[in-house]
């Protein structure tokens, strides 16, 4: 192909993965991932292409899926673009390490290791827009999470692609030979099916036993979503006032209501969710330890539901978001679960330790005009789950936690029969991040086979039960909103224990990881020691010509 075309391949290619991801615009967008990712193949396959097409790539899908960060900070989306395209370059360079017969399943590793890496990279980490979450919409075949988490079904979708280049170019132009090229495709998609069925199984495998099925296993839960956005606090002429009047508008007065709504006999609430950022104002961890810890004393009737609210908690070091457990009789916090993956930018402030003092401060001051808040947060250490009035286990998930495999799974493995997500998202001003975040709480809840009831500040606040489905939510209303709004939702709790096999979703990335990154560095290798060798030829071509000149001897 022409250099144009290769230019043009690379930005279709790109803005084709950008559309397939949530929240795919067009109807079954999400099949184009299959086709972006075979562009990418293509790209990665051949040395007449150069890096900088796969750059570009990679560059163009960062900037489709991410467009809604520029709310928040332009500097921080453009840094998002230009170095989440840096992913692609190695996995371009690692499936050019390999050898040509091998090309489809480097692929399929470079895929799977580079997304790992760009979710899990120290202080840089951003785990949207994974190949897979392109189909979580489609639960059968989302089952792939439950064998190897997200890192395992973006490889085999990257396999299923580039196995199906082969065949077309093979039908095309002979090159590579059309029946290994079909066989191989077929024993990829053969994979899939039967890592989907294998999934399946892994879920059905820890429902609950038939003495815990004979017991009623209905949890009661209502979500609400207040609809408003910080800014209305920290840009108003009074704050403190403002802040106290949205609360009580918009947070208590609707769970007042709800409390005090006659219900039929075993239709009672268990437990009242509010999105994180509810409460402002940090709660003492020695209090909460002792049993002294009370929040909105005298604000409620007396009641055996308890309230889920996110707050912050404040130790010697400093404080940090946390879930907080309210029982409302008493309105004493019984437990807390702290925040343990921060978001970079808004909680805390990436690679500043590297800077010079001043560039630091400079950072700090415009992170601060921009957010309303010093990003100075301290994470946490999972703890013990919190329980409904009834003695259920939970976990709380706080924003961020949601993204990632480990949070999650620590909750479930010590006994959490369901989970709850609490999440500020308003600076995403309805952008497809929304429906991003929520693909990732059906992986979470595949892979743990738990359902999970999200509630947020102006969406997207939505249950999903333990097969991945979406059952019950509210449709994105971007903040500011005229008042709140809730939705209610009966979820059957799970066995309290993860599937099986949970040894390779948490091995599945860092392995994938490895042999990407010795790829790579073994594409380098041979890089160099091609430029060596031709080096070495073009010197003893001089040396020749000069010895067998006239006036040699």
């Amino acid at each position: 192909m022409s250099r144009s075309a290769n230019w043009l391949l690379a930005c279709v290619g790109g803005l084709l993965l950008g559309i397939s991801a949530p929240p795919a615009i067009v109807p079954f967008a999400e099949w184009l991932v299959l086709l972006g990712l075979a562009i990418w193949f293509v790209l990665a396959n051949s040395e007449r292409v150069t890096l900088r097409h796969s750059y570009v790539y990679g560059c163009i899908y960062m900037a489709w899926f991410s467009w809604s960060v520029r709310h928040i900070m332009l500097p921080a989306y453009l840094a998002i673009v230009f170095v989440g395209g840096l992913y692609f370059l190695l996995g371009t360079a690692a499936v050019r390490g390999a050898p040509k017969c091998g090309r489809s399943l480097a692929f399929a590793i470079a895929v799977a290791g580079t997304f790992w890496l760009r979710a899990m990279m120290p202080d840089i980490y951003y785990p949207h827009g994974q190949p897979c979450h392109s189909f979580w919409q489609w639960p059968a075949l989302m089952r792939i999470v439950t064998v190897g988490g997200e890192p395992l079904m973006n490889a085999l979708l990257a396999l299923l692609a580039a196995t199906g280049v082969q065949v077309w170019q093979s039908w095309r132009v002979a090159a590579p030979q059309w029946r290994p090229s079909l066989w191989r495709f077929a024993a990829a998609l053969a994979v899939t099916v039967g890592a989907a069925v294998t999934g399946q199984v892994l879920g059905a495998s820890v429902a609950p036993t038939a003495a815990e099925a004979a017991e009623d296993r209905s949890v009661r839960i209502v979500a609400v979503e207040p609809g408003y956005h910080p800014s209305q606090i920290w840009e108003a002429s009074s704050p403190r006032e403002t802040y106290r009047r949205l609360v009580a508008e918009r947070l208590v007065a609707p769970t007042v209501e709800l409390l005090q709504e006659p219900r039929p006999a075993g239709e009672a609430l268990d437990l009242i969710l509010w999105p994180e950022s509810s409460l402002l104002d940090p709660v003492l961890a020695a209090s909460i330890e002792a049993g002294r810890g009370a929040l909105l004393s005298d604000r409620f009737p007396k009641s055996d539901t308890r309230l889920v609210l996110g707050g912050s908690v404040q130790d010697g070091e400093g404080a940090g978001p946390a879930s907080l457990l309210l029982d409302l009789r008493t309105s004493l916090v019984l437990a807390y679960q702290p925040k343990q993956w921060l978001v970079p930018g808004g909680e805390f402030l990436p690679l500043v330790g590297i800077l010079p003092k001043s560039w630091a401060d400079s950072l700090r001051e415009g992170f601060e005009k921009a957010l309303g808040t010093p990003a100075n947060c301290l994470s946490g250490d999972a703890r013990p789950p919190m329980r409904t009035a009834a003695g259920v286990p939970f976990g709380s998930l706080l924003c961020y936690d949601n993204a990632f495999y480990g949070p999650a799974a620590a909750r479930v493995e010590a006994g959490a029969e369901f989970l709850v997500v609490l999440s500020n998202e308003t600076w995403y001003r309805g952008g497809a991040e929304l429906t991003q975040l929520v693909a990732m709480t059906v992986v979470r809840a595949l892979e743990n086979a738990v359902p999970i009831v999200r509630c947020t500040m102006d969406g997207h606040s939505v249950a999903v039960d333990a097969g991945g489905r979406v059952v019950a939510g509210l449709a994105i209303a971007p903040a500011p909103q005229l008042q709140a709004r809730f939705f209610e939702v009966s979820i059957e709790r799970a066995a309290g224990r993860s599937p099986p096999m949970a040894w390779l979703r948490r091995s599945c990335g860092w392995a994938l990881a490895l042999f990407t990154a010795l790829g790579a560095a073994h594409s380098v290798f041979r890089w160099f020691r091609i430029r060596s060798a031709r080096t070495a030829r073009s010197a003893g071509v001089t040396s020749g010509s000069c010895s067998d000149s006239p006036g040699g001897s």
